[in-house]
């Protein structure tokens, strides 16, 4: 796999999540496409962050399955906006993050588990994965398919539902045929949200080996940095490169939120590992903004850039790693 574009040194990369502002579920997001707002958003993380190189932008293939011809042209026009700011893109195909607040929506286990429902009559999944990662399967703007973020996430022990797992790991083995069966030349990625065990799962069908380092509770880190440690031991194993495509617990104490931008970003340049942070920009999406603007989860408000585009107090201190 070769593409000059591609950053070969992910230890170099400073990029963050991104979501636009104005909506709050992929499908919303993604029908409502705004390359103004798009535009606008990211220029100002290249004024804030000057060192920005990367963004990994969720897609959703249920905007897809509305109109094929507008969401691939409204995806290219955000590559389009990406490469004119000198940002490389990691495009989520699917999301399985999902969230009791306020759901961002995506893979369910209705499209996965055998039998579980009937909208496994129609593979839309796989002709999705086809159709986008197929037309740009050279395409120099983006440096790695992240196949799916955060699978394997059950809120029950996997073992009470028979075959789960095994399921779940078809599907992701199913979609990363098809992304190289369509010629892609950028790197293959799962995003985990869990430790060595899902990563486990996910390397033999990986190039890239992406970990989501969450320090949620900055007085008991011992746990956190051995997680660490364990990451970068396992990629030298397989003689894989790491990139953290999503880190920074959020809060909604902005001096609480700048202590751990501090402490997480030192753990990962120690270590070599690159990032993309999470998130570069106030959102409607989960636990992506102030309190006043919708529901909130646990991890409380994880934006950098505020509602009005100022940047959030103490959040400059990126700039500093």
């Amino acid at each position: 796999m070769s593409n000059p574009a591609i950053i070969l040194d992910y230890a170099a990369v400073r990029g963050f999540n991104y979501q636009p502002s104005y909506g709050s579920s992929g499908f919303e997001l993604w029908r409502r496409f705004d390359a103004g707002v798009i535009r606008r958003e990211l220029e100002l993380g290249k004024r804030y962050f000057p060192a920005m190189n990367a963004i990994r932008l969720w897609l959703t293939h249920d905007a897809w399955v509305r109109d094929h011809a507008r969401f691939e042209a409204d995806f290219d026009t955000a590559l389009a906006i990406a490469s004119d700011l000198g940002l490389l893109v990691m495009p989520v195909l699917f999301n399985r993050w999902h969230d009791a607040a306020l759901d961002y929506g995506g893979i369910y286990l209705d499209h996965f588990l055998p039998g579980s429902s009937w909208v496994q009559g129609v593979d839309q999944l796989s002709a999705f994965t086809e159709a986008i990662v197929g037309a740009h399967a050279r395409d120099p703007r983006i440096f790695s398919w992240d196949l799916c973020n955060e699978p394997f996430a059950y809120g029950c022990d996997p073992d009470t539902i028979p075959n789960i797992t095994s399921a779940e790991q078809s599907w992701l083995e199913r979609m990363a045929g098809i992304c190289r069966a369509a010629g892609a030349t950028a790197p293959i990625t799962v995003g985990v949200h869990q430790g060595g065990d899902c990563l486990r799962r996910v390397e033999p069908i990986s190039d890239l080996l992406s970990i989501h380092p969450y320090a949620t509770n900055l007085e008991d880190v011992a746990g956190y940095e051995a997680a660490l440690d364990g990451f970068v031991e396992f990629a030298a194993s397989v003689g894989k490169p790491i990139l953290a495509t999503e880190t920074i617990w959020g809060s909604t104490d902005d001096a609480r939120r700048v202590q751990t931008i501090h402490y997480t970003l030192g753990q990962l340049k120690s270590r070599k590992i690159g990032w993309l942070a999470y998130l570069l920009h106030h959102s409607l999406i989960a636990d992506a903004h102030r309190e006043e603007f919708g529901p909130m989860g646990g991890p409380g408000n994880l934006s950098f850039i505020e509602a009005d585009d100022t940047l959030r107090p103490g959040h400059d201190a990126f700039n500093e790693y």
